[in-house]
C-alpha cells in the first residue's frame, strides 16, 4: 500500500516550520503556534468558492490565530479573529456531524466586559439569535449553524471557534 501526500502538504510543512516556535526549555510536548494562515481548502467561502484562490478575510476582520492537526500535529481545531466593524453574513450555514463546536464572542470593553458593544446575529438549528453579551455558544454535533452577521460593532469583538475535531471540516464544506 502506498501513501500519498494530500495536495498542499509541502506548503503546510513550510508554514508549520515558519509559524511554530520551539523552546528546548519547555517540555518537549508543548508547541507554541503563531500561525494565521489557513490550510488549503479551509473556509473556501472567504475565497468565494475558488479553491485556487487563498482565503481572505474582509478588512473589518483580522485573523489572530489558526491551529488544527495540519498546523500542529495532534492538536484540535481552534481559531480566533478580531472583528472591528460591521460585516454582513461571513460564515455560511453548515454542520459538523461528529463533533460539537464552541463559538465565543468576547467584549473588548474593559469597563464592562460583559457588554459586547455589538449586535451579532447567529442562526442555530434554524433560529436566529442576536448576541449582545460576552458568551460562549455550545453547538452539539449535527446541529446546523452559521449565518453569522456582525450587524453592529461599536468596539472590537474577539471571536473564537473551537472543536475537538482534528481539522476543520463541515457539511457542506465552508
Amino acid at each position: 500500500m502506498s501513501v500519498t501526500q494530500s495536495p498542499g502538504a509541502s506548503e503546510l510543512a513550510e508554514y508549520r516550520q515558519e509559524f511554530l516556535m520551539s523552546d528546548q526549555q519547555v517540555k518537549s510536548k508543548a508547541t507554541f503556534c503563531t500561525n494565521i494562515q489557513l490550510p488549503p481548502g479551509v473556509h473556501e467561502f472567504e475565497a468565494e468558492g475558488n479553491k485556487s484562490k487563498p482565503a481572505e478575510m474582509p478588512p473589518s476582520m483580522k485573523r489572530l490565530i489558526y491551529m488544527d492537526d495540519r498546523v500542529v500535529p495532534g492538536s484540535f481545531y481552534v481559531e480566533a479573529v478580531w472583528v472591528t466593524a460591521p460585516e454582513p453574513t461571513v460564515h455560511p450555514v453548515h454542520r459538523h456531524d461528529d463533533h460539537d463546536e464552541i463559538l465565543g464572542f468576547v467584549s473588548s470593553n474593559t469597563d464592562d466586559p460583559t457588554d459586547l458593544n455589538a449586535e451579532i446575529d447567529l442562526v442555530v438549528d434554524g433560529v436566529k439569535t442576536t448576541i449582545t453579551k460576552t458568551c460562549f455558544v455550545h453547538i452539539p454535533a449535527g446541529v446546523e449553524h452559521g449565518g453569522l452577521c456582525f450587524r453592529k460593532i461599536d468596539k472590537p469583538v474577539f471571536q473564537i471557534a473551537m472543536s475537538r475535531q482534528s481539522r476543520f471540516e463541515s457539511i457542506p464544506p465552508t
